[in-house]
């Protein structure tokens, strides 16, 4: 067998950025001026799972059970509760590294992992500083199976649809990896997940429904799509303001109604979109191609994020492991996709943290780049369904070969 020194050099490159990124952001997670979130985590620790009980009258607890083992396991094992809580972080962000190396040895590309691996710092600190890396991480494990199994065997859409399941335990959204399951496997990987989320609700109701009556409650974020308009109207005379609800800072006031329910709708159609596309490849209406089962998921984020009243920072860090995912696997149709995100989570590290305190007091300029971040992730959604949609169409090309 051949040795390849210059691929050993590229894994040693990609190893060294990864390290020295990754220590920069630990140390600046762990800094006590910029606990943020950590911070909360470890008072509910303290206060709740630490005695076996949720912290259901916190109005800021808006999260699935399952999002209690994430917080449970930093103050479980000796140490302090805020470095524990970054280092699992950080090796959660180490394990998607690792897969993504794997699945590029599997025929794949190395493009995925460096990707992920320049695309953590770009978003910033809050990728490891909050907790929606372990779902990731949990995304990237059910979309890195063995290419074999994900394609044909009986046993890949049950080990999909339990991952799957197991990460919208964590935090609802990988649900959306349901849209990238092959046709022969649609029962297997729905049947897993709903197995998985029904096991956990049933052993924590209550934990259940205040997940889903705060979430129900939750108004207008200030950053997301729906509120672009308010954002821009505010400084031009807009009379409404914000208040921090919810774990949040939402709209308050004139017509903020309205968008919300416009909001409400729109998510609403974009899940019926979803479901719509899911239909259609399972019945043959469309052609599947080895490439969706990692590019629906991205389209059908993107598509949920644009839409969804509340629009945090960190969820931008969802889209960036889908897209890695779809990179590492050779083949796919999001390329340009992929680009334009790493532009979307650049301009969200200046909104938040960088210039947040000025946003909030109105700065027209810092609104302004908001609204750069909003259009521009708007633009990479529609893009990123053209391009599936139109492989999808496209019976004339082999199984495998990417929209140019």
């Amino acid at each position: 067998m051949r040795v390849n020194p210059r691929g050993y050099v590229a894994w040693g490159a990609l190893g060294a950025i990864w390290l020295a990124s990754r220590s920069v952001i630990y140390v600046v997670a762990t800094r006590p001026k910029l606990l943020g979130d950590i911070g909360e985590y470890h008072h509910w620790y303290a206060c709740c799972f630490a005695h076996g009980a949720f912290p259901l009258g916190d109005p800021t607890w808006q999260y699935p059970p399952g999002a209690a083992l994430a917080f449970w396991l930093p103050g479980a094992v000796p140490g302090n509760y805020v470095d524990n809580f970054a280092l699992l972080a950080v090796g959660c962000d180490l394990a998607i590294t690792v897969m993504l190396c794997a699945r590029s040895r599997r025929g794949g590309s190395p493009v995925g992992a460096w990707y992920w691996v320049g695309g953590v710092p770009v978003l910033g600190v809050i990728a490891d500083a909050r907790f929606d890396v372990f779902s990731v991480a949990l995304a990237v494990a059910a979309l890195c199976l063995p290419a074999r199994e994900s394609a044909r065997g009986p046993a890949a859409g049950w080990a999909r649809g339990t991952l799957t399941g197991a990460g919208a335990a964590l935090k609802a959204w990988p649900l959306t990896l349901l849209a990238g399951t092959p046709p022969g496997q649609w029962r297997r990987a729905v049947g897993a997940a709903a197995a998985v989320l029904a096991a956990v609700w049933l052993a924590f109701p209550h934990a259940t429904a205040s997940f889903l009556a705060h979430q129900g409650a939750r108004g207008v974020e200030i950053e997301s799509v729906a509120a672009t308009a308010f954002m821009v109207w505010r400084t031009v005379g807009w009379h409404g303001t914000w208040v921090f609800r919810f774990g949040a800072w939402q709209l308050s006031g004139p017509d903020v109604t309205f968008a919300q329910d416009a909001a409400r709708v729109c998510f609403l159609l974009a899940m019926a979109a979803v479901i719509a596309w899911s239909v259609l490849i399972a019945r043959g209406r469309l052609r599947w191609r080895p490439e969706f089962a990692a590019d629906a998921p991205l389209a059908a984020t993107l598509l949920f994020l644009i839409t969804s009243p509340v629009l945090s920072a960190q969820y931008i860090l969802w889209a960036l492991g889908l897209a890695a995912v779809c990179l590492a696997a050779g083949q796919t149709t999001q390329r340009p996709v992929a680009v334009a995100l790493l532009a979307v989570a650049g301009i969200t590290q200046i909104v938040f943290p960088a210039q947040w305190p000025h946003l909030l007091s109105g700065s027209a300029l810092i609104t302004g780049v908001l609204v750069l971040r909003n259009v521009l992730l708007v633009a990479a959604t529609a893009l990123s369904w053209q391009r599936l949609l139109s492989a999808a169409a496209n019976r004339g090309r082999g199984p495998c070969a990417a929209v140019p």
